[in-house]
Parts: C-alpha cells; sequence; structure tokens
C-alpha cells in the first residue's frame, strides 16, 4: 500500500497546528534519516506544548528548536518537515526532532504515569507517519550507528554521546526507548497490513 493511503488512517501530519519558530534553518530536504527523541524539561500539565511552540517562536527564543512538540492532548509543529530545526547538534540536517513534555529526570514510573502515556501513545501516531512519510526504519539508532550513517530513531542523549556537540541527556535513562520502539514497530505493521 502506498504510504499516502497509509497515512490517511493514521496521524494526519499536515492538519497538526503550526507555530512557526523563530530559529531554524530554511531548507527543501527530500530525505530525513532520523526521528530524534527529545525531552521539553517542563511540567507535565495541559497546553505544555503549545507553551513552548510559543517560546520556540517569541522574541526572546532560544537558539534552538524542534520540529514537533508533543504533550498529552495536543501535537504542535513548529517547524517543517522540510527545514532543519536546531534541536540535536550533529543530527539537525538529517533529523526530525520530536519534544515530549516532561523532564530527562523523569523515571521509568513517571513516565508510566497516565499524563506520560498520553504524551507518549500521541507521540506513537507522530513517530509512525513520520516513518511513513520519510521511509525511516522503526530502529534504535545508537551513538555507534549515529557515525556510521543509520537511519532510524534515536534520542537526543545519543547524538550528544555520537558527535559531542551537546551535553543533553534528554529524554533520559527512565524513558521507555524499547516499548516505545516496539509500538512504532507494531504500529507501522498493523497500517501496512489494512486493506
Amino acid at each position: 500500500m502506498p504510504a499516502s493511503s497509509i497515512q490517511q488512517k493514521g496521524f494526519d501530519l499536515d492538519g497538526v497546528p503550526f507555530i512557526p519558530a523563530r530559529n531554524y534553518t530554511p531548507a527543501s530536504r527530500d530525505q530525513v534519516a532520523l526521528v530524534v527523541l527529545h525531552s521539553m524539561e517542563s511540567q507535565e500539565k495541559p497546553g505544555t506544548a503549545r507553551r513552548v511552540a510559543e517560546w520556540f517562536a517569541g522574541e526572546n527564543a532560544p537558539r534552538a528548536s524542534a520540529h514537533y512538540c508533543v504533550d498529552a492532548d495536543v501535537v504542535v509543529r513548529c517547524v517543517r518537515d522540510q527545514d532543519i530545526a536546531w534541536h540535536a547538534p550533529g543530527a539537525n540536517s538529517n533529523g526530525i526532532g520530536i519534544e515530549h513534555a516532561g523532564r530527562a529526570a523523569q523515571t521509568r514510573a513517571e513516565w508510566s504515569d497516565a499524563y506520560s502515556m498520553a504524551v507518549l501513545e500521541r507521540s506513537l501516531r507522530l513517530a509512525v507517519a513520520l516513518c511513513l512519510r520519510w521511509s525511516i526504519p522503526p530502529r534504535l539508532v545508537t551513538p555507534t550507528g549515529l557515525v556510521a550513517g543509520e537511519h532510524g530513531i534515536t534520542t537526543h542523549a545519543y547524538v550528544s554521546e555520537a558527535f559531542r556537540r551537546s551535553s543533553h541527556t534528554d529524554p533520559g535513562p527512565g524513558f521507555p526507548l524499547s516499548w516505545y520502539l516496539r509500538r512504532v514497530e507494531a504500529d507501522l505493521q498493523a497500517l501496512r497490513s489494512q486493506p
């Protein structure tokens, strides 16, 4: 089944609210190799994705941005997929950054509470749609794999370790990365098997 028809059954990337970030690099990318997972380092509460997106867009915006911000209620786009967000030095030019409401210091139990599970479910649907659109395999890319140019899903922590251009450790050791990857792979397979 073509990706476009699969995507219509899943997450609507084109219907995501857009609050343009102030800082990014305009581009016309026709290839993306990575989905990079982040934590926003902000509270888990309603409106977090929109507030962080507005911060990226604001007059006093940091010299940073991400493609998407996700909380329990909404996904907000901050940078178009074809453009380069400033989210993970070393993987900016070939990656799409997803920011999650929460903090890198959260434990596995804290990532498993009701709010975080709603964030993760929304993020999974987004990641599946991105993997479909950009032909990104639903596999983990470790620091060694990043240096080797592998395609897949990674974290800001792994990008920091691979390229040593930042010291960020998000989304943190408590983030349920193995579970997340298994779910993305299973959801992709389920979509592809639909008539």
